[in-house]
């Protein structure tokens, strides 16, 4: 087998781990290739490598920007949507960051593209409401076509959402002198408030007499036992 592919965290949630993990498999000979859909990292099989990787957030990132890393000993492993790059460096290397305003920094760039998102996806999952509403009354033959539509919105404001919430807590640790860690105090709670919004539309349909969705439900379970396994590891540590 000549590549293996590995499920991301969520960046928002899990980067240290997942960077953590990826040093793990580059040292039994997996190295880090490429990003695949977003949702799986791609190993290719090569040597065993003492490597570590970093996780950078920028904008309208240019040259100066990578030979700043390349001098500081890292060197570009993948880049993902002009906004997002993965560096490795051999263990030992000194971080890119080293005081928490400039780390702080590259976190405030993904809380404030996450809270477009999810400004933008709340306004317009209230318009396709008072939309459905006024198909019911009037035009109800596009009722279905907007309750698809609000059922992507639904999608793209939790996917917003939930790392807003998780970038804005990194900032909030770091603006009280804190380290950003990985599994913030927070996550806990925001993987039980993603389940309710899975499993709440699935309640309705009970109410009304409809099956519930399958694919809702399953990820309302999901979200809340992952909510419960958070909150434990939270609790080791308090």
């Amino acid at each position: 087998m000549k590549n293996k592919y590995v499920a991301i965290g969520g960046f928002a949630f899990t980067e240290e781990s997942d960077m953590k993990k990826l040093s793990n498999y580059a040292r039994e000979g997996w190295i880090l290739d490429s990003i695949v859909g977003g949702f799986f990292y791609k190993l290719r099989k090569g040597t065993p490598q003492n490597i570590i990787y970093t996780l950078d957030y920028q904008d309208n990132v240019d040259e100066e920007y990578f030979s700043i890393f390349k001098e500081a000993g890292w060197d570009l492993v993948v880049s993902i949507g002009n906004k997002m790059n993965i560096f490795s460096a051999p263990v030992g290397t000194k971080p890119i960051y080293s005081d928490m305003d400039t780390e702080m920094e590259k976190y405030k760039i993904m809380k404030e593209q996450t809270k477009r998102g999810t400004v933008y996806s709340l306004l317009i999952g209230v318009i396709l409401v008072i939309s459905m509403i006024v198909s019911v009354i009037a035009v109800k033959s596009i009722f279905l076509i907007l309750l698809g539509l609000f059922i992507i919105d639904i999608i793209v404001f939790i996917f917003n959402f939930m790392p807003y919430v998780a970038y804005n807590d990194k900032v909030k640790q770091l603006k009280k002198g804190r380290n950003s860690t990985l599994d913030n105090k927070n996550l806990w709670k925001i993987y039980m408030f993603a389940g309710a919004l899975y499993i709440i539309p699935n309640v309705w349909d009970l109410i009304e007499g409809d099956s519930p969705s399958l694919i809702f439900t399953t990820l309302g379970i999901l979200c809340i036992i992952l909510s419960l396994i958070k909150y434990k590891e939270y609790k080791k540590y308090l």
